[in-house]
Formats: structure tokens, C-alpha cells, sequence
């Protein structure tokens, strides 16, 4: 009985030095940090786009970067709901591109209300986060020198989306579908602009 029970709470310390060190684990990878130039946060951006099962929301001041887009195209194009917000004046320039997402298909929303939409945030499931300095631009990517944080916590997550659902109710359809339109007419005048009346619903 004696060995039986010293057995048992020897398994039982086993269990909990297990626990202990998947807590330790999980806290110690809450956040990961990342610099540029260089690949890691443009990797990890386009890694947790296509590793979505079911939403991708993000509130980004500018939008350029090649394997961005395309990865935000083809997550729209396979059933994911996917939504963007952007600073209006960025989604102006030239090598922006809201537009190729907007004509796609994706629900696209500019800035309204604040003065400039400076965030560079992307929520992904509702399971992970990704901040920081890091514009989602091919500049960022090659020649400036920013950060960005994968978080893995519950609560930042929880509070980045909300803070996007925030966003994209206070930055309505009604303002941002004329000045994207208008951005499609001045940019390509002999090309039919997208001509949907409103966002698709979000799945």
C-alpha cells in the first residue's frame, strides 16, 4: 500500500511539474518579437493569413506589401471573411494596394472620423495578433528599420478585435464606398470600376 501510494504521489508530482512548465511555456511565448528589414515580420503577417480558418480583420495606415496582398486575396477568394480598414490618404498613392483588394472583392473601409487611421494591427481567428511599428509595405519589409509583436494572449487579442469592430462601425460603408470608387475612376479611367453597391456579408 505504502509503494502504491508513494507511486501515486510521485505520478501526481510529475502532473503538476508538467502544468507548471506548459504555464511557463505558454507565458514565455505570449509575444514574440520581430525587426526589419528582413522577412520575419512579413512571414509572420502572411503566415497567419493563410493559416485562417475563418476571418482575418486588419486596421493597417498603409498597404503595399506584395505577399501581403496576395495572401489577403487568395484567404478572400477561399471563403475567408476578410475586412480592411486604411488611412484614406495612403489609399490614394499610387502604389497602394486598396485598390487590387477592393476590386477583388474585399470589404474595404477608409477613415472618416479620425484624422489619420495610423494602426498597424491584423487579428487573425480571434486566436492571434500581430502589432507593432511594421506598415504592411514593401518598404517596411526591405528598407526601414521596424518592429512588430505576435501576441498569443487571450486579452491583446480580445482587445485588438474589438478595437477593429470599433473601428470599422465608427468608419462607415457610406463614406468609404464613393471615395473608393472615385479612387478607381481616377486611377484607371477606361476600366469599369467595381460596381457592387455594398460590402459582400461577412461569413
Amino acid at each position: 500500500m505504502k509503494k502504491d501510494a508513494s507511486r501515486q504521489h510521485g505520478n501526481l508530482l510529475k502532473y503538476i511539474a508538467t502544468i507548471a512548465l506548459f504555464v511557463c511555456y505558454m507565458r514565455a511565448n505570449a509575444v514574440e518579437v520581430f525587426f526589419s528589414p528582413g522577412p520575419d515580420c512579413e512571414d509572420k503577417i502572411v503566415g497567419a493569413i493563410d493559416n485562417s480558418k475563418k476571418e482575418v480583420v486588419a486596421a493597417v495606415y498603409s498597404l503595399n506589401n506584395t505577399r501581403i496582398v496576395e495572401a489577403l486575396q487568395k484567404a478572400f477568394k477561399r471563403g475567408i471573411s476578410v475586412r480592411v480598414l486604411t488611412d484614406r490618404v495612403q489609399a490614394s498613392n499610387r502604389a497602394s494596394g486598396v485598390l487590387t483588394l477592393w476590386e477583388t472583392g474585399l470589404p474595404i473601409r477608409v477613415n472618416s472620423v479620425y484624422k489619420i487611421e495610423h494602426n498597424k494591427f491584423g487579428v487573425f481567428d480571434k486566436t492571434l495578433a500581430v502589432t507593432g511599428s511594421f506598415n504592411w509595405t514593401n518598404a517596411a519589409r526591405h528598407v526601414n528599420s521596424e518592429n512588430c509583436l505576435v501576441l498569443n494572449e487571450e486579452n491583446a487579442i480580445s482587445a485588438f478585435h474589438k478595437r477593429f469592430e470599433d473601428l470599422w462601425g465608427l468608419n462607415t460603408e457610406a463614406k468609404s464606398l464613393p471615395y473608393l470608387k472615385k479612387l478607381a475612376a481616377k486611377s484607371s479611367p477606361q476600366k469599369t470600376p467595381r460596381t457592387i453597391a455594398s460590402e459582400p456579408t461577412a461569413k
